[in-house]
């Protein structure tokens, strides 16, 4: 494909659908990943990075254990908890490995996520997969947790999210996988014909099939009360906002790549807390980042009042840089003291349930 300033640029596309990164330790699975991952932006000449492109709407999914989620649907992943916990109205304060890679993964669909990026040595084993022994000796109907195996094609056919996946492990994603790339000596190579053979050869199915991914209906949207800092606020790094009394960890959000993202979520989360209009207690989660995206978008107001400068309180700040909804999102779902409710999809009837963060 021609570009105006290199000319034909040859190499390998990734297609929608679900793919594998293969291969050997230390040979470049990861980067690539983590390559991918950076794909969402432009890059400065010389970078080495400035083909590496990607879906603009992926984001990057891994476990975070003891993070907080309020009111998260996490049930196509985690459902029959002990003790009849519901979980299409998930909330703790202290979420595990596998239902904060439930939440993460849910949560990010909610913003419209259209593809996901996951690396094994980051997730929670038990939220991938399930091997045949351990399903004979601790049967279906005794596990909670529907593993990623059997939901990673219904979420291809049924929402159109693909789904890229480092994996060194296990070749038990052979048969529902679209294509497979192996890493051999930071050169990527195309082996997917050979996987389905050896998938065969160890006759290695698709896993059992699920119906639909099985969402619950209705979205959630935040209220205004414990959104709005009880003091001063500032980016501390990249990866940590201190919000009033609180603090937004950020640590494990790993598509945020310039404190200036992180300066201007912090000021996103306090002019959502600013603005009635745009949160109401109705209004979901996915058009509340849309209207403030489209205040930062707005065209023909004065000099100082549009684009990330809308942003500031006082006077125009000249240490933003545009954070994504997926990132803007990211950091409200992970303030401890904000309070989310779920609503029917028309969000025109009152909160089903409120769960407010506690710790």
């Amino acid at each position: 494909h021609g570009v105006p300033n290199r000319g034909t640029l040859v190499g390998m596309g990734i297609r929608r659908g679900i793919t594998m990164i293969v291969g050997g330790g230390f040979h470049g699975k990861s980067t690539l990943l983590q390559a991918l991952q950076i794909g969402v932006y432009n890059k400065v000449d010389g970078d080495g990075r400035e083909f590496v492109v990607c879906d603009p709407n992926a984001t990057k999914i891994r476990a975070e254990d003891g993070r907080s989620v309020c009111c998260s649907d996490i049930s196509p992943f985690i459902a029959n908890l002990p003790f009849g916990r519901d979980t299409t109205t998930f909330t703790s304060a202290d979420a595990s490995g596998s239902t904060s890679q439930a939440a993460n993964i849910m949560e990010t669909l909610e913003v419209g996520a259209t593809t996901l990026l996951i690396d094994e040595d980051t997730c929670a084993t038990n939220f991938m997969i399930r091997d045949a022994p351990m399903v004979e000796l601790v049967a279906p109907e005794k596990e909670p947790i529907t593993a990623f195996i059997k939901k990673v094609r219904p979420l291809f056919d049924d929402l159109g999210v693909s789904t890229i996946m480092v994996i060194g492990g296990s070749g038990d994603f052979f048969p529902v996988a679209d294509t497979v790339i192996c890493m051999e000596r930071y050169q990527a190579s195309d082996v997917t014909e050979e996987a389905g053979r050896i998938a065969e050869k160890y006759s290695r199915g698709p896993p059992e099939a699920v119906h639909g991914f099985g969402a619950e209906g209705g979205v959630r949207a935040p209220l205004r009360e414990g959104l709005a800092a009880g003091g001063k606020v500032s980016a501390r790094s990249l990866r940590c906002i201190a919000y009033g009394d609180t603090e937004v960890e950020l640590t494990y959000v790993e598509q945020l790549v310039e404190i200036s993202q992180a300066r201007a979520i912090a000021d996103c989360l306090q002019f959502m807390a600013a603005s009635p209009r745009i949160v109401d207690g109705r209004r979901p989660i996915a058009e509340v980042i849309a209207l403030v995206e489209k205040e930062i978008d707005a065209e023909g107001q004065p000099a100082g009042t549009q684009g990330l400068d809308a942003l500031s309180r006082d006077c125009p700040c000249p240490f933003y840089a545009r954070p994504r909804r997926f990132e803007i999102a990211a950091a409200l779902n992970r303030l401890r003291t904000a309070k989310i409710v779920r609503i029917s999809a028309t969000s025109s009837e009152a909160p089903r349930t409120k769960a407010p963060r506690t710790g």
